[in-house]
């Protein structure tokens, strides 16, 4: 009991669970990557690296923020991708 509560033990079981995750998974047929073991490990990993608390807020926030499609896309005209070319339309001359 002593040794899974110190850091060492910590690594080990971790080891260990990812190895029954992936296991589990091969057995299921499922694709993708083991996902309760690597938030643990992310976890175990702030211990060490100050930063890394940084990275995983910052990916929280990164999953929070919505993504349009239009942004950053100019406000005259469609891009085509499949045929490389962007068509504009000019703008109407205002008078001043």
């Amino acid at each position: 009991m002593m040794f899974a509560m110190s850091i060492p033990g910590l690594a080990v079981l971790l080891v260990v669970l990812a190895a029954v995750e992936r296991a589990v998974r091969w057995a299921r047929r499922r694709k993708g990557h083991p996902v309760a073991v690597a938030a643990g490990v992310d976890q175990f990993t702030t211990l060490f690296a100050g930063g890394k608390q940084v990275e995983l807020d910052q990916r929280q926030t990164e999953l929070m923020l919505r993504d349009d499609e239009e942004d950053g896309a100019p406000p005259r005209g469609p891009i085509d991708l499949a045929s490389g070319s962007v068509r504009l339309t000019p703008r109407p001359a205002t008078p001043e």
